[in-house]
């Protein structure tokens, strides 16, 4: 996170921070929670200190110990040195299963129709134990029809790389609002138990009071 990074640095004042920055420290928190870099505990002890804080100099030190901003986002795929993108194993896997399944669907559909035809009177056995086989051949064989069922495209590889990227911000956003959510649910706890005890001290006070209002009567 740019506001936090470069706190430590003497030649930049200290200054008091604004509701943005805190609510920014928290993201930030909670994104290193989401991805597993801090613990519960961990986690909500800093963003309670966040909260509490009044300095930039008080929430500085919280991000020492984690990576800046920036420098951790994941990546699927790497660049190749000439530009060209390139591709992981699963990423061509994945998209390759696509087209197999595709093929594997024609030649289901082509023997379960050839098998219902012959049910009904239609065509020869030997005419439908001929057309599954030259079916099957003309698929797998000869790979006969559009070459994404056989090798993946760039474009169909781009397309499976960005829904894996929106699945995996949708988890990572998800991961951040839930425990944003705790963290409000543990401070509105803390709240709740500071006014128990606040009342349960107001409470105990006046009891006293009325003790020694009525000794002295």
């Amino acid at each position: 996170m740019t506001m936090v990074r470069g706190m430590s640095n003497p030649f930049q004042p200290d200054y008091r921070i604004s509701d943005a920055e805190r609510r920014q420290a928290m993201e930030d928190l909670g994104a290193h929670f989401a991805a597993g870099r801090l613990d519960m505990s961990t986690y909500e002890q800093r963003i309670d200190q966040v909260a509490s804080a009044t300095m930039r100099s008080e929430i500085s030190y919280l991000f020492d110990d984690l990576p800046a901003a920036g420098l951790v986002a994941p990546t699927l795929a790497s660049t190749s040195i000439a530009g060209e993108p390139t591709y992981t194993a699963s990423e061509i896997d994945r998209v390759r299963r696509e087209g197999q399944r595709t093929r594997a669907g024609i030649l289901g559909v082509t023997t379960v129709g050839c098998f219902i035809a012959l049910a009904t009177g239609g065509p020869s056995v030997g005419v439908v134990m001929f057309l599954i086989p030259l079916v099957w051949l003309l698929l797998y064989v000869m790979k006969v029809g559009p070459d994404s069922w056989y090798m993946p495209s760039r474009a169909k590889l781009e397309r499976e790389r960005l829904r894996q990227v929106r699945m995996l911000e949708a988890q990572h956003t998800q991961a951040i609002r839930l425990a944003h959510a705790e963290q409000l649910a543990h401070q509105k706890a803390l709240r709740q138990q500071r006014q128990n005890e606040l009342a349960s001290t107001a409470m105990e006070f006046a009891d006293e009071a009325l003790k020694k209002l009525r000794r002295r009567r």
